[in-house]
């Protein structure tokens, strides 16, 4: 009998659409239900801290999208996301660009807080994070490697549109090798089959 696995993710998530990406490229079968978390108590007996994605494997639950990458790699008979030959030089680049994701996160959340209650210090705060990594991956990452996928360019490559959707497009001029690798990439099917859903959290 084969496991059902679910997929517990948002509308607009990078980190959801990472884990996504990741199925489809490994041709991972899963239902994705689409939630909004700030309702979704019932999740809390898979997640206490109630954050998606969250898989659940008949039962098992898997949290934190980089744990649920490798488990969706582990049962793919696909070739390997992570590469042991440059292993941590992937989950290092994989954890920058988280890194980036949540910078542009919580600077929307604090934008969209009310004006009495924003804090402009803390969003600008983010905004010099964002531009700064997006540069030191133009001049430090040089895994353009096109006959070969890993992690670390879909983890970049939804961090960089992620970057688009919540706040501009500006680091395109700035990091032209990024913004070429990033153009090509963003044709592949598993990239236009996930884009964010709608304007909203």
């Amino acid at each position: 009998m084969q496991d059902q696995i679910i997929l517990y993710n948002g509308p607009n998530s990078p980190f959801g659409r990472k884990t996504k990406v990741t199925s489809l490229v490994q041709e991972i079968k899963l239902e994705e239900k689409i939630i909004n978390v700030y309702e979704a108590s019932f999740l809390d007996k898979y997640n206490p801290i109630r954050k998606i994605p969250t898989l659940v494997i008949n039962g098992l639950a898997i949290m934190d999208s980089d744990n649920i990458c490798l488990y969706l790699d582990s049962i793919s008979k696909k070739n390997t996301l992570f590469p042991k030959k440059n292993y941590w030089e992937i989950m290092t680049m994989t954890s920058i660009a988280n890194g980036l994701m949540e910078s542009v996160l919580e600077r929307r959340m604090e934008s969209i807080r009310s004006d009495n209650e924003k804090s402009k210090k803390f969003i600008n705060k983010q905004e010099i994070r964002i531009v700064r990594t997006i540069k030191w991956l133009e001049n430090n990452w040089k895994n353009y490697d096109d006959n070969y996928l890993t992690m670390d360019q879909i983890a970049i490559a939804c961090a960089l549109d992620y970057t688009m959707f919540r706040l501009n497009d500006n680091w395109r001029t700035d990091s032209p090798k990024l913004n070429k690798w990033f153009s090509k990439f963003l044709e592949k099917s598993f990239m236009k089959s996930t884009l964010p859903r709608e304007k909203s959290i």
